[in-house]
């Protein structure tokens, strides 16, 4: 599921949070982070159970193509949400 920097981002400009206090952005670069580690790992899981099943190695090159670009596509809008997050 994309997302967009608004359906994250706050009506309320930034405030700075008491030293040692987590900001509202902080929350966000977290959350953004964890989706891109569970993308990452169901695509580690993936690519391990085709590496390990008995398919065709064409095939398996085939599918393991497949499995990258869906990977990418699902990675991609949330990895820009970080970095502009971060800047």
């Amino acid at each position: 599921m994309p997302v967009s920097k608004a359906s994250v981002s706050n009506e309320q400009p930034r405030r700075k949070a008491p030293r040692g206090m987590i900001t509202d952005n902080d929350l966000k670069i977290l959350w953004v982070a964890r989706t891109l580690t569970n993308i990452d790992f169901q695509y580690g899981e993936d690519i391990l159970n085709l590496e390990s099943s008995a398919i065709d190695t064409e095939q398996k090159r085939y599918i393991e193509t497949q499995l990258l670009l869906k990977y990418r596509e699902r990675r991609e809008p949330y990895q820009k949400l970080l970095e502009s997050l971060q800047s």
